[in-house]
């Protein structure tokens, strides 16, 4: 290094000498001259990164921290907002922000680095080290679990589903004891990614069983300590009085509330970080004070399915491409708090952003930052945006269909991921979609229950057929961009539905009622959830946990049982009493 730093020296030299004769000024004129034109860029641009954020420079927001680190040194750091509105205490760097599931990236880093000591591989089966777990006929190992491809039923829903709030105190031994009454997967391990909590709940088992102290201990001991990440760690005890913490809001009818979390479950969640902290992390991801290379090119592999497709996760990370660059990231989202860390390893940067209330959008926050200091390197595009032109169909492919066969098509039918209905309508001897706002878009024949939506700027197919349950379905579909399909109103007799349900593996139970001619789900605990009646066996609901509901009947044609699936459960049963 001596000789380049050298070389450097002379040629620094030699330029003053140069600019001084030119200019007619010092060399040491010269040298002041270049600190103050870079300290007024410098400031100019924390004042413009500042100008992002003017939003939050009251007494009277929650509000965020923010970090920009640049090969291996923070360039921007600063809090704004309130970390306490009851006593307005100010977000400052050094502020202890809950950071929901950048822990997951944590939890990866401690079971590879047992890997690394060769205490445990991560394709052993987690039963090796948890035999308490169910035996599902499927071998569910540890990098399924790192990878959330284990199938396993996701711990908030079944939480909430069994009686819970997510603002009760939740500890891992309620958790791991609900994981352990599970019959059944959602899928078999690895053939899906499905986000799931609950594996790197188990993960932490598998580190305090394995080092024989707590997690929370380990972690301490093997990143926190080793990185002086002092004012860092992982929460398992919801009474612990900790200082300098960043409280908890969401709104309610535009009032500001607490937003109350009291967890001591550690693995998925539950890390207490700063953006100070948060920083030597960041910059320990290339020097490695703690870790190597293996553990790290491990962490940020991509992981593969069963068919051998790559998925966009890695090990508590994604990884993804941002305007022609690599980036490696997480979010964080649990009662107010919201947290999200990019990392661009090819360019040096690395962005941090914490917030403590729920309507704070993380992801528009931090991108304000990332644009900002990624403006310059964005690779050009030359290609011109393509004007917003009709698709044009060759009239060829349309057929003529009489107004008795359009005539089955005619219905109501409901859309289960947006929560609207279409109705399809016979005017002028042509088929019509109709939107709830009024309006409609004639559909034109291609086949016997085959159409297409003319007037737009995409190739909209409108295909009417059967689902697996032989019910009608209107598919709508646009090659390479959507696939969605709504399923065909039926009303029924609610008589029928309503009743006691039981499920021995949340041991839960639910009443459905009618009220005011509307249907509830009740909870001695929790608040009545409104359902919809779609067909004869669907039904459907705001509410997270009961979103997709089907119901069965014995071969006499009465109701004995409702499964339930969301987007963390799949098929769980309520058994009629």
């Amino acid at each position: 290094m001596r000789p380049v730093f050298n070389t450097i020296h002379l040629f620094t030299n030699r330029f003053c000498i140069c600019f001084s004769k030119i200019f007619g000024c010092t060399t040491t004129t010269f040298l002041f001259f270049l600190l103050v034109s870079f300290n007024s860029s410098s400031a100019q641009r924390t004042n413009e990164v500042d100008a992002l954020f003017e939003h939050y420079k009251t007494r009277d927001t929650p509000g965020i921290a923010v970090s920009v680190i640049k090969d291996g040194k923070v360039i921007y750091e600063k809090g704004f907002g309130m970390a306490n509105l009851e006593y307005e205490i100010p977000i400052k760097k050094n502020t202890k922000f809950h950071v929901a599931s950048l822990a997951k990236q944590f939890t990866a880093f401690m079971i590879l680095k047992l890997e690394d000591e060769g205490l445990l591989s991560i394709d052993d089966d987690v039963r090796t080290y948890i035999p308490e777990l169910p035996d599902y006929g499927h071998t569910i190992t540890l990098r399924h679990l790192l990878t959330h491809s284990s199938g396993l039923r996701g711990q908030w829903r079944l939480l909430e589903m069994a009686g819970w709030r997510l603002d009760d105190v939740i500890k891992t031994e309620q958790i791991f004891k609900l994981l352990k009454n599970q019959k059944e997967l959602n899928f078999t391990p690895g053939d899906r990614f499905m986000y799931c909590n609950s594996g790197f709940t188990l993960l932490a088992i598998v580190v305090e069983r394995l080092t024989g102290t707590s997690f929370a201990n380990y972690a301490k001991q093997t990143i926190f300590d080793p990185l002086q990440m002092g004012d860092s760690f992982f929460y398992d005890d919801h009474e612990e009085i900790m200082r300098n913490r960043a409280y908890s809001y969401k709104k309610v009818d535009q009032q500001l509330k607490k937003s109350n979390l009291n967890f001591a479950t550690v693995g998925p969640t539950s890390l207490f970080t700063t953006v100070e902290d948060m920083s030597k992390w960041a910059i320990n991801f290339k020097k490695m004070t703690v870790g190597n290379k293996a553990i790290f090119q491990s962490m940020n592999q991509k992981a593969k399915k069963n068919d051998g497709s790559v998925v966009s996760y890695a090990k508590g990370q994604f990884v993804r491409e941002y305007k022609g660059h690599k980036m490696i990231y997480h979010s964080g989202s649990d009662a107010g708090y919201r947290s999200y860390f990019a990392r661009f390893p090819d360019l040096g940067y690395q962005f941090i952003l914490f917030a403590n209330a729920s309507y704070i959008n993380a992801y528009d926050e931090i991108f304000k930052v990332i644009d900002y200091y990624l403006e310059d390197t964005s690779p050009e595009n030359k290609s011109a945006t393509p004007p917003n032109e009709e698709f044009v169909y060759d009239e060829d492919i349309f057929i003529h269909l009489t107004t008795a066969e359009l005539k089955k098509f005619e219905g109501v039918y409901y859309d289960r991921e947006a929560k609207h209905y279409r109705e399809i309508e016979i005017e002028n001897d042509s088929l019509f979609y109709k939107r709830e706002d009024g309006t409609g878009t004639k559909l034109h024949p291609v086949g016997k229950s085959n159409f297409k939506m003319v007037g737009t700027a995409y190739d909209i197919s409108i295909n009417f057929k059967k689902n697996d349950f032989e019910e009608p379905i209107l598919e709508f579909r646009i090659p390479d961009i959507m696939w969605l399909w709504l399923i065909k109103v039926k009303k029924v007799n609610i008589s029928d539905y309503l009743g006691i349900y039981y499920n021995d593996e949340l041991g839960a139970q639910y009443e459905l009622v009618e009220k005011d001619e509307e249907l509830f789900l009740t909870h001695l605990k929790l608040d009545d959830i409104k359902v919809t009646q779609i067909n004869d066996a669907y039904f459907c609901s705001d509410n997270r946990n009961f979103s997709n509901i089907r119901f069965k009947r014995n071969t006499s044609g009465e109701i004995v049982e409702f499964s339930v699936s969301n987007d963390g459960v799949k098929n769980i049963t309520f058994l009629r009493r």
